[in-house]
């Protein structure tokens, strides 16, 4: 009678038990005592849901990035969520090596798609139908935030034959080559250059990480992203306007 409602905890399986043991070792800074398995099981709906959780817990942020300014701790302007002051650290570089480009396709294919029979996670389902390139990107922006980009396990190859990698080549020049201010002719951004200002000066994106980007991309990718992966763009909800 006193324990009757303790039943419902063998309906969320081992995997939610093993994650509160996590934590807490976490918290504790007791991690390497824990005899639990770290092994995670991106088929189910939990172990999927893990890459966003995880990622929170061993790489956390400094504020949150909510444009309305409706979280509980919003960033300031022009702050990043992350720093390596808070996340730079062996613990985050560890996780980051432990994610593989497998075990986003699985959880994107086989996880996140067995959400939509979850009560509590069924939201988490759309997770699968942003396809494995998105969990990339948010994995490799945490990485350069936390200035731990050589520890990522996940594949740096981009397709410009989609719409989002060829959309990258927008996104990823700006946070590897970070600008000064905006220039907007009619001051309406966050951040608007004064009077002759340039958008960029090497004393912010003189960097080795924005000239290995530079670096990285070729003709080729540009002619690939050009031909097929903005035309394709016109399919995407999302980006239908970078056609």
């Amino acid at each position: 009678t006193a324990l009757s409602s303790v039943a419902s905890y063998g309906s969320m399986g081992t995997f939610y038990l093993n994650q509160y043991y996590r934590s807490v070792a976490r918290e504790c800074e007791l991690s390497d005592r824990l005899a639990l398995s770290t092994d995670i099981d991106y088929t189910t709906c939990v172990g999927a849901y893990s890459l966003i959780t995880e990622l929170e817990a061993w790489c956390p942020r400094d504020c949150e990035d909510c444009e309305d300014g409706n979280c509980d701790n919003p960033c300031a302007d022009n702050q990043p969520e992350r720093t390596a002051a808070t996340c730079g650290t062996d613990e985050c570089g560890d996780y980051l090596a432990s994610v593989t480009d497998e075990d986003l396709s699985t959880a994107v294919e086989v996880g996140y798609p067995s959400c939509v029979n979850s009560t509590a996670l069924s939201s988490v389902a759309s997770y699968g139908s942003m396809g494995t390139f998105y969990l990339n990107q948010y994995y490799r922006s945490v990485a350069r935030e936390c200035e731990l980009s050589d520890r990522l396990a996940l594949s740096t190859d981009i397709d410009y034959t989609t719409c989002v990698g060829a959309y990258s080549l927008i996104t990823e020049l700006e946070a590897w080559c970070p600008r000064d201010c905006e220039d907007c002719e009619d001051g309406n951004c966050d951040n608007p250059c004064a009077d002759n200002q340039p958008e960029r000066t090497a004393a912010t994106c003189g960097t080795d990480e924005c000239g290995d980007y530079l670096a990285s991309v070729t003709d080729e990718d540009l002619s690939t992203a050009v031909e097929v992966g903005y035309p394709s763009c016109v399919n995407s909800t999302a980006l239908s306007s970078v056609a």
